[in-house]
């Protein structure tokens, strides 16, 4: 009894499929992706490194001791030099200051760049999704044809049984439906491969089996959308505007902190160490105060610092330009994406057309081939026709969805 109640769970276990929705999908995503958590990742370690840029401006504190043995034959005693020391920065030259302001830009840089994989990754969830509805959906019209082509074959093996028709008339249905059935081997080894991309979008595991909701396309109302005004927002606000705009700030910081070689730096340092060499006492007396000041200037370095100033500098020009060539791109992606949709949407409005003709003449040819008043090869035709403006019309559908959502995520 009980190896049967272990099969059984192990039946339904194995049977389990787990049921999402759009939404659904792109909050695992967002929760499970490790891609995406790589890059919160490295949003916290651009923060530690803000933090480390930042505190090198303030005071520093050390211990130190340091012991030396010497020659015994030459009457030198061994000493012991302690103390504790607090260092500070009085001026870098703008190197730190730079330097940190370079740490914060780069950590809104991360941000910005994460902000953009989260959009990337939802627009692939989504477009994963469909793709996945897109075979299920043709793989529904395929079967439906195969089940009406193996109903129409065996009536026709009836009818050749009478001598009624002919061999050529079975032959050609028959071949029909190894074509349709070869279709669905395709579409079904397609919809293994697609289901395989999204969980691994979702970061679940390969084996899991699971089960997409149906959606309902609705109508956006795309003639509410500005493309001008669309696109100025965007070469602002969006996104990659935000990140081209962080290269440059980045660059520039860089540069100012290069330009810090041509000055001085000094330090101040302030220490309580030890009077004598050879002593490692606790009283007061044997310990003293001490403060002082050290500059150190390169006067010369046969021009190194002024070539690399020069670099950096150079890498701002090359940033500005950088911008204005993706943002040229954005503009022409956007209108594209713009363009496309507008098709989709009387694409979606021609294809309904095309069905409801094409099923209307099926209805027709159908019971003309029932009554024998068409061969099977205008039969099959019709059929085929039907099957490809099924297929046609869903996909404009799910298309129409595709191209709204990237529009969207190109304004973000």
């Amino acid at each position: 009894m009980k190896k049967y109640l272990l099969l059984f769970f192990a039946i339904s276990i194995a049977s389990f499929s787990r049921e999402l929705s759009l939404h659904e999908s792109i909050d695992l995503a967002k929760k499970n992706n490790r891609q995406l958590m790589e890059k919160e990742i490295s949003v916290k370690q651009k923060k530690l490194s803000e933090n480390v840029k930042i505190k090198n401006a303030l005071p520093s504190v050390r211990a130190q001791g340091t012991y030396s043995d010497y020659d015994k034959s030459k009457n030198l005693d061994s000493s012991f030099q302690n103390g504790v020391y607090v260092s500070q920065s009085l001026f870098s030259g703008g190197e730190i200051y730079y330097n940190a302001k370079a740490g914060k830009a780069l950590r809104e840089f991360e941000e910005s760049d994460y902000n953009a994989k989260s959009i990337n990754l939802t627009l692939e969830v989504i477009e994963s999704y469909i793709k996945n509805l897109q075979l299920k959906k043709s793989l529904a019209v395929f079967e439906a044809s195969q089940k009406e082509k193996s109903e129409e074959l065996k009536k026709l093996k009836e009818f050749y049984k009478l001598s009624l028709i002919d061999k050529s008339e079975v032959l050609k249905v028959e071949t029909s439906l190894y074509s349709t059935e070869t279709s669905i081997i395709k579409v079904k080894n397609n919809i293994v491969t697609e289901e395989l991309t999204l969980k691994n979008l979702l970061g679940l595991n390969l084996d899991e089996d699971i089960k997409l909701k149906e959606m309902e396309i609705v109508d956006f109302n795309t003639d509410s959308l500005n493309l001008s005004k669309d696109i100025e927002n965007a070469m602002k606000n969006s996104t990659l505007a935000q990140k081209l705009d962080k290269n440059i700030t980045i660059s520039e910081y860089n540069a100012k902190s290069s330009r810090s070689t041509f000055l001085p730096k000094v330090n101040l340092e302030y220490g309580y160490e030890s009077l004598e060499d050879h002593s490692y006492s606790r009283a007061n007396e044997d310990w003293q105060w001490k403060v002082g000041v050290s500059v150190k200037w390169d006067i010369f370095n046969f021009g190194s610092g002024m070539d690399s100033y020069k670099e950096s500098t150079l890498e701002v020009d090359k940033m500005k330009l950088s911008k204005i060539d993706s943002l040229e791109t954005l503009k022409k992606e956007i209108t594209s994406a713009y363009l496309n949709l507008n098709t989709a949407k009387e694409t979606i409005k021609m294809n309904e057309k095309a069905l409801l003709t094409a099923l209307e003449t099926f209805n027709i040819d159908k019971e003309k081939f029932n009554n024998r008043i068409i061969d099977s090869v205008d039969f099959l035709k019709t059929e085929a026709d039907l099957r490809d403006a099924q297929i046609t019309h869903i996909n404009s559908q799910l298309d129409y969805f595709i191209y709204y959502q990237q529009y969207l995520s190109l304004l973000k």
